[in-house]
């Protein structure tokens, strides 16, 4: 896909480490953050073109199908709560949220699910003037899938971006902001109820930890349209988590050195790690449900 999203901060190279899938599909690991030989050049052109990477809620999953993690519906946001939301702004957080369940369920190959969660997205995609997205290609994929998850998570992945772009071309920033914040919301609100317990170094609880800079990028991205009074509430909203990630220390790892002779080192490139003690992971877990839980109630 074509780089279409501004950010205020020129970490585009950040985003890649997190498993975050940009517009251009393109990543990079977390390693290479304190890597001093990281090209001046590259660096520069990072700086003068930044982006505002989505975190898609498939990207987010996707360590699923490897992991040992169970399935649990009733985390998910029923789809008959759709008739809770009348206003725009509790119509496009949930749009986001519904989107991400409509990623998890289509992780875990759930067919029935996956319908029922698209029904709903496509409801809401009329209410929030978004329903041309939803072409007849798009429907004829979608019913031609039956038992296939890789095709069911492709779709759902595509319709994804299918949207993003439709919104930034249609220069909806304001709606957009708030879609990617609810799917992000309640990916992490899943991914925070799939652990059963705090596990030092696991694959769901460093993806946790890794959102601390996706956090403080999507707020600068949020700030930019602070001047509308649906982004303000939702920046409020989301203060409690900030700070609570704010806490999250970076630590880095330094070069290994792999010693040939006392005259011939091979120095392997730094490296750094965000670190998520489990005191601050139950801290995490419950502010994202009460913020979560807020916006699904529409209260």
């Amino acid at each position: 896909m074509d780089s279409l999203f501004k950010i205020i901060k020129p970490l585009v190279f950040i985003f890649f480490m997190m498993g975050i899938v940009s517009c251009d599909n393109s990543g990079n690991n977390s390693d290479d953050i304190f890597d001093d030989n990281l090209d001046e050049g590259f660096i520069k052109e990072v700086e003068s073109q930044t982006y505002y990477l989505i975190p898609s809620p498939e990207g987010l999953f996707s360590f699923i199908k490897d992991g040992d993690l169970k399935y649990l519906k009733d985390i998910l946001n029923p789809t008959e709560n759709i008739d809770k939301y009348i206003d725009t702004r509790s119509k496009e957080l949930n749009f986001g949220i519904y989107s991400a369940d409509l990623a998890y369920v289509s992780s875990f190959n759930k067919y029935q699910e996956s319908v029922d969660y698209l029904s709903t997205v496509r409801t809401l995609s009329d209410e929030i003037g978004i329903s041309a997205v939803f072409d007849e290609n798009l429907i004829g994929r979608i019913d031609n899938i039956i038992d296939d998850q890789d095709s069911l998570l492709k779709v759902t992945s595509d319709s994804y971006f299918s949207i993003v772009r439709y919104l930034e071309s249609s220069n909806r920033k304001k709606s957009l902001a708030l879609i990617v914040t609810g799917g992000w919301i309640e990916s992490i609100y899943v991914v925070t109820n799939l652990i059963d317990a705090y596990k030092p170094g696991s694959d769901a609880v460093q993806l946790l930890a890794d959102q601390k800079l996706v956090v403080s990028n999507l707020m600068s991205y949020l700030d930019q349209n602070k001047s509308d009074d649906n982004i303000q509430r939702t920046i409020n909203d989301l203060k409690n988590l900030q700070k609570i990630y704010e806490s999250f220390e970076i630590e880095k790892i330094e070069p290994e050195e792999n010693n040939t002779s006392d005259s011939d080192k091979i120095v392997v490139g730094g490296s750094a790690k965000i670190i998520m003690t489990e005191e601050q992971f139950i801290a995490l877990k419950k502010e994202i449900a009460v913020i979560r839980n807020k916006i699904t109630k529409n209260s």
